[in-house]
């Protein structure tokens, strides 16, 4: 068999807060895929049981990890309840989910990444808006504040802030949290697994959201519901997510046909952003090469068009972390994050074409 469930221990099936099998039926699953956590699991345990909300079980989904994370949660099952998943070979994040909430006992699946802290009314204001309000699902934002205090986490903190709560009802919510009915994502058949969506793509989520909007539903993400993320980021590391999502995103929206679209991290902030910093850099090449220096007002007016289009974000950035961060954010974001991004979206294309359209790989 690929996976194998089995208990964290015996003990932690009497331990305070456990679900004793056979007794009482949680409210609530929260379903954590887990590949490579060592380094995050523990706070996430302990922030989850920090709740409000007790009524729930977790369950962990081990997608294979190559680090110590067996070993990490196997000692933590004296402190906290959960149930384990172990797979046998790697199988991504789609069919980690889903394997949890077939697994899962609750009446209600909510969605946290390994790398997420909940806050003290996490679980809580995300069932209360699930069951009070008219949406099919309902989600939250990362906190302005991440885990980690270095520059590049915080900025990105602050960025996927700002995009996720600019709106009430949008397109999707992404699943670092993601509360949902289980007959529900039953009756939708869950996340995809069989495409280049469901393994590694981090637009599982996105699609998944989709096919709800399609079938004529709301749904809501609330400035109430918030994680705290563990970036640990780097220059480094902070760049290759960007190309990663970048790439991805661009498969799927190509494939979806909303390249334009203002859509969560996808925001039309970072696509002006995107395309005013590929048009400045061919007017200024332009300027260098011809020495018509005229050539540099419409640069300059692009550069505006930037700055107005993010204005909102770069305020929050300011008034969250000072002028001197601003500028160095504003340095990365508008002269390195582009070239980035634009790199991520170009092999995203090839690779939609190639892969999609020309070898038909996926469906």
């Amino acid at each position: 068999m690929l996976e194998q469930q089995q208990p964290a221990s015996a003990k932690t099936e009497s331990a305070a807060g456990a679900v004793p099998a056979g007794e009482a039926t949680p409210m609530v699953s929260i379903v954590i895929p887990l590949y490579n956590g060592a380094d995050c699991i523990t706070p996430v345990l302990e922030a989850l049981y920090n709740s409000t909300f007790t009524d729930f079980e977790v369950v962990l989904v081990n997608d294979c990890s190559t680090d110590n994370s067996l070993e990490v949660i196997g000692r933590l099952a004296d402190r906290f309840p959960f149930r384990l998943i172990d797979f046998k070979e790697n199988r991504g994040v789609s069919k980690a989910r889903n394997t949890g909430v077939r697994e899962a006992g609750g009446e209600i699946i909510l969605f946290i990444d390994a790398d997420c802290i909940v806050l003290p009314n996490t679980i809580e204001n995300s069932i209360n808006e699930l069951l009070g309000g008219d949406s099919i699902c309902v989600g939250g934002a990362y906190t302005r504040e991440p885990w980690d205090k270095d520059f590049y986490s915080n900025f990105q903190s602050l960025y996927i802030h700002h995009v996720e709560t600019k709106v009430e009802h949008p397109d999707y919510i992404a699943t670092h949290c993601l509360a949902i009915r289980k007959s529900t994502f039953d009756e939708f058949g869950g996340f995809i697994e069989d495409s280049f969506i469901g393994h590694q793509a981090s637009v599982e989520d996105v699609e998944f959201c989709h096919r709800m909007l399609r079938a004529g539903h709301q749904l809501t993400r609330s400035p109430n519901i918030q994680v705290q993320h563990m970036f640990r980021f780097g220059f480094v590391r902070s760049v290759r997510n960007a190309i990663k999502k970048s790439k991805y995103w661009t498969m799927y929206s190509l494939k979806n046909r909303d390249v334009t679209k203002d859509s969560g991290a996808a925001s039309y902030e970072l696509k002006v952003n995107v395309l005013t910093q590929a048009l400045n850099l061919v007017i200024i090449t332009a300027a260098v090469v011809t020495q018509k220096w005229w050539l540099l007002i419409p640069a300059s007016f692009l550069y505006l068009l930037n700055v107005a289009a993010s204005f909102k974000l770069l305020r929050l950035i300011r008034n969250e972390k000072g002028w001197w961060f601003l500028f160095r954010a504003m340095a990365y974001y508008q002269l390195v994050y582009p070239a980035v991004v634009a790199y991520g979206s170009a092999m995203g294309t090839f690779k939609f074409l190639w892969e999609v359209k020309i070898k038909r790989r996926y469906s």
